[in-house]
């Protein structure tokens, strides 16, 4: 079989089987490229990549993203671990702080945006999956952008939002797993609410758990709309819930997508290795090739 690419049913999302992602050539990557950019999340079931194999894929998409901390870095500096398995195998407890700070993935975000030259795209795989629950749900902002009514669009078009990690992980704690070094990192940014995507120009609403409050106005007032925006958002036909099997891959596009964990009984061991897209733009300091 060749490459086939399914769509979700949602606005977004499309599943891709008959690809091998450890041994593409040109034409399939390009093929892969394109759906990318018409769908915003991809999921390949049962790949089975090694580490190894998941940073060199992502790397044909573009320059990698270093982690926020050192705390969830694997023996690859590209390969970012999220995962409540300690190396002995046993679980973090979900009141630590590496229980908090994985607690903040269940809030709908998107990668990076907390930092200077937010991320592209992430690419997240399966290496131990819950029995139950564990599922992660996209939400797709272009279609949420053109959801809006037109005086909240021109209302929104030439705002910005401030985006704070301190803000999104102190509202969820375990802010201890980050060292006084890596927090000093992370200063509060600016991001235009509307975003057009650079290959489609669709614009996309550009918000989610780590948007404080828009930037000049009151923040109390400006929070509440940024959480009742993010709230109508992320409801259907504009969310896919992937349901997670060893193996699988799922690559999205941060520049357009929410996403969030669903949560997962905590006496189950869960165990994914991320990597990340760095963004464009001159100087990334959070890019691995800077």
């Amino acid at each position: 079989m060749g490459l086939e690419i399914v769509p979700t049913g949602a606005t977004l999302g499309a599943v891709v089987t008959g690809v091998d992602l450890a041994a593409l050539d040109a034409a399939a990557l390009g093929e892969i490229e394109r759906a990318w950019d018409e769908h915003a999340v991809l999921a390949f079931p049962d790949q089975h990549l090694t580490e190894a194999e998941q940073a060199a894929f992502s790397r044909r998409l573009g320059p990698l993203e270093r982690s926020l901390t050192q705390n969830n870095v694997g023996a690859d500096p590209e390969i970012i671990v999220l995962s409540n398995m300690r190396d002995d195998g046993t679980l973090w407890a979900a009141e630590s702080a590496h229980g908090l700070f994985l607690e903040g993935n269940n809030y709908w975000h998107t990668d990076s945006s907390y930092k200077r030259i937010p991320s592209k795209g992430s690419a997240l795989a399966a290496r131990v999956v819950p029995e139950t629950g564990g599922e992660t749900a996209f939400a797709d902002m272009r279609a949420a952008w053109d959801a809006l009514d037109p005086e909240m669009q021109a209302y929104l078009e030439d705002k910005s939002a401030v985006h704070s990690y301190a803000y999104s992980q102190g509202r969820v704690g375990g802010t201890e797993a980050l060292s006084e070094a890596e927090w000093e990192a992370l200063p509060p940014v600016e991001h235009p609410i509307l975003r057009r995507h650079p290959a489609t120009g669709r614009p996309a609403l550009y918000i989610g758990r780590h948007a404080s409050h828009i930037a000049g106005e009151d923040k109390r007032e400006s929070r509440a709309l940024l959480e009742r925006l993010c709230a109508n958002a992320c409801r259907p036909p504009r969310v896919f819930v992937h349901r997670w099997r060893v193996g699988d891959l799922v690559l999205w596009d941060n520049r357009c997508v929410l996403h969030r964990g669903l949560g997962h009984p905590p006496d189950q061991p869960r165990h994914m290795t991320r990597t990340t897209l760095a963004g464009d733009g001159a100087s990334n300091e959070w890019s691995l090739t800077a």
